[in-house]
């Protein structure tokens, strides 16, 4: 019931639970969480602390009942109740960690000079696996509001010995001890970070912080270690130091295996096979432990068992190794999340799936990380499969019915709209797709829809704002990257339209498209090189591309390649050919091409072939024209100028060709009108060009570091 948003009837449910049953610490628990989150603190309050009473090693317990006392403005018992719950011995049910960081920033902004609670909260950032950058800052925050703050010093210090800043950690230690010189768990610390580098100086440290707490299992096993590391015979006394580690903690898995590999470098094999069987007890999953037992068996003659554990602690290794990657993933995916570099953390959270399928947090992770990219479908897929792996992950519950509310298209209509689309219908579709999208605005689909109906009509403007709205929504739709790189090419906003065509390469890199779109961009700029490599690649994907063949001959022309330029010219019309298709622009091509190295024939014949595919094709009846013009036939020549001008007015070198024509005819006159529109539209270009390159100057000015823009 309560998963299922009936909070109501599950609190009563859990009411009836506690009566049947009051030693229930479970129900008491989930009573009092349930009654946390409706806000019922006072109930909540007395429900945990009967479930602590219950069960006192759980943590989460804690934890929840540290979020009720900051719900009710306590901020000094919840830091009492948090500092519990992080060093309970029971981990879980995990504990609600976001929401205990969150409370506490929340209670900093109105207590924000409170040295423990910066330190409380970079505490429980460091048990979350917050960046260590962010864990620091709170605890240097501590430290300047309180300089005398111990705690926060020596909690600084092992932060940094972790993040393997050796030096700053040891400093941090030794400032906590001149603060309190009497603090044992700051020793041990020093101690243990001194005892590869110093090693007489660990071992007194450590002997000064078990001579202050004798009791400290901590401070013990890192003496044993110190000793191990001793160049001066320390082996006898890391022995001696272990078992009373052990004494002190029986259960202490890490102590017996410690213990059995040094009576087993003695030759102590029965000491160290007991040891070493002891710590796989406590710990089956240690291969270290199964490891060490296999030597120590094999040396005692014992060596199919010992082959078996040998093999055992190989597979276990070869598991830890795995998790421990995972662990990184996650550690550096988080971070990079919280830096903003989604891309980065969706990859590293996606590696750590591709190690451990059946991470709950991986999954979690990566949902929030395609979340933050605007794909939110992939997140309700990731969010879906995190609730599988954890049925009790409520964030995810909760924003699987958020992602279905808000990003649920209606598969009738989408496919009426698709239906338009295809036969091209994008004036009839237009208002249909307008309605839609106020009616479910965060529709990435819709917006898409209606962006690309737009760019059908040329409608540039309103086409870039509908895909920049779906862009916002789902930023991983490489189609829309893609026409709102057409929509920007059409205006002039070349680097811009190239950063989108490059995003739909990102994230559709499979699409020869969309790599020949790219190519066309660099083609409009001269920039044939790399024109050049985009339409290799294209056709790589798709060997069949026509479109991709006709504008690589272009590119190798440009490049001086004359030789490839006719060959992928042919290759273009050969496949159109065999397709019976209408693609005449590799057939205007080859004509230009033989206009150029003057073969006026073979440049009319492909020029009229282009036409017997596309009457309207202005290229190809300018080339037509260009080649009679080089046979003499002048009067052919005008006819055929005429023509392509019909189709296309704006065409400056139309006019050129014409004006020449014309004079070689006497007609002055007709010549003079010619030139002058050439002037005109030519001057119209130039301009055009000018405003172009100043619109870019300016987007790269708004895309420096030091300025702001959207």
């Amino acid at each position: 019931m309560w998963y299922g948003g009936n909070k109501k009837r599950a609190i009563a449910e859990l009411h009836e639970s506690t009566r049947l049953d009051p030693s229930s610490g479970a129900a008491h628990a989930f009573l009092g969480n349930a009654l946390r989150d409706t806000d019922q603190a006072s109930e909540a309050r007395v429900s945990l602390q009967r479930a602590i009473a219950l069960m006192p090693t759980i943590a989460a317990t804690y934890v929840d009942l540290g979020i009720v006392f900051l719900k009710t403005g306590e901020l000094a018992p919840a830091l009492g109740q948090f500092e519990t719950g992080l060093n309970a011995t029971t981990m879980m049910p995990a504990p609600d960690w976001d929401a205990a960081i969150s409370g506490l920033r929340e209670a900093l902004v109105r207590a924000a000079q409170n040295p423990e609670a910066h330190n409380v909260l970079g505490l429980l950032l460091g048990r979350k696996g917050a960046d260590t950058k962010e864990v620091l800052a709170e605890f240097r925050e501590a430290a300047q509001l309180r300089p005398d703050f111990a705690e926060a010093q020596n909690n600084m210090g092992l932060v940094l010995v972790q993040n393997n800043d050796d030096a700053a950690g040891i400093a941090a230690f030794r400032e906590a001890i001149r603060i309190r010189p009497d603090y044992a768990d700051a020793h041990a610390n020093l101690g243990a970070a001194l005892t590869q580098t110093d090693n007489l100086a660990a071992i007194q440290e450590l002997q000064q912080a078990v001579a202050l707490a004798p009791n400290s299992v901590k401070a013990h096993f890192n003496l044993a270690v110190a000793y191990a590391a001793s160049s001066n015979g320390g082996g006898e006394k890391e022995v001696e130091q272990l078992r009373k580690v052990i004494a002190l903690d029986p259960n202490f898995s890490r102590a017996h295996l410690a213990l059995g590999k040094a009576l087993l470098r003695d030759s102590q094999m029965s000491g160290a096979v007991r040891e070493l069987q002891e710590a796989i007890r406590l710990d089956p999953q240690s291969g270290d432990a199964h490891y060490q037992l296999g030597l120590a068996l094999a040396r005692a003659g014992r060596k199919e068992e010992g082959a078996a554990e040998v093999q055992k602690g190989h597979e276990l290794a070869s598991a830890d190794e795995r998790a421990e990657n995972v662990n990184l993933d996650l550690s550096e995916g988080r971070a990079a999340l919280q830096r903003g570099e989604t891309d980065q953390a969706a990859a590293k959270f996606q590696h750590a799936l591709k190690l451990q399928p059946d991470s709950a947090d991986a999954q979690h992770f990566l949902a929030l990380a395609l979340q933050e990219q605007g794909d939110s479908r992939g997140a309700n897929v990731a969010y879906q499969r995190a609730l599988e792996l954890n049925p009790g992950d409520v964030t995810a519950r909760e924003q699987i019915k958020t992602l279905s509310n808000t990003d649920e298209d209606d598969p009738a209509q989408v496919q009426q709209f698709e239906e338009y689309i295809r036969a091209s219908r994008f004036k009839e579709v237009e208002p249909l797709l307008t309605s839609y999208v106020k009616e479910r605005p965060k529709s990435s689909w819709g917006w898409y829809a209606l962006g690309y109906s737009l760019f059908a009509q040329q409608k540039v403007g309103e086409s870039v704002q509908a895909l920049a709205k779906s862009l916002r929504l789902n930023v991983r739709n490489a189609e829309a990257h893609k026409i709102l790189g057409r929509d920007l090419m059409i205006i002039g906003r070349f680097d811009a339209a190239q950063l989108e065509f490059e995003q739909a390469i990102r994230y559709d890199p499979q699409s020869a498209e969309m790599h020949y779109n790219l190519g066309k961009l660099y083609s409009m700029q001269d920039n044939w090189a790399p024109a050049r490599k985009e339409f290799e690649q294209a056709l790589r994907l798709d060997s069949g591309y026509v479109e991709a063949f006709d504008a690589l001959g272009l590119a190798q022309e440009a490049l001086s390649d004359d030789l490839g330029a006719v060959a992928s010219y042919q290759q273009a019309i050969a496949l159109n050919d065999e397709r019976k298709g209408t693609f005449s622009s590799a057939h205007v091509n080859l004509s230009a091409y033989y206009n150029r190295v003057g073969d006026p024939v073979k440049a009319m014949d492909f020029a009229r072939k282009a036409l017997e595919l596309d009457t309207k094709s202005d290229r190809a009846w300018f080339q037509l024209a260009k080649a009679q013009e080089r046979e003499g036939k002048l009067n052919d020549s005008v006819e055929s100028l005429v023509q392509a001008i019909s189709f296309n007015s704006r065409a400056s070198s139309y006019y050129y060709v014409l004006s020449n024509v014309y004079r070689r005819l006497g007609k002055k006159e007709e010549s003079r009108k010619a030139m002058d529109m050439f002037t005109q539209l030519d001057q119209e270009s130039n301009e055009l060009e000018k405003k172009r390159r100043s619109i870019d100057k300016a987007a790269a000015a708004a895309s420096h570091p030091g300025a702001t823009h959207e």
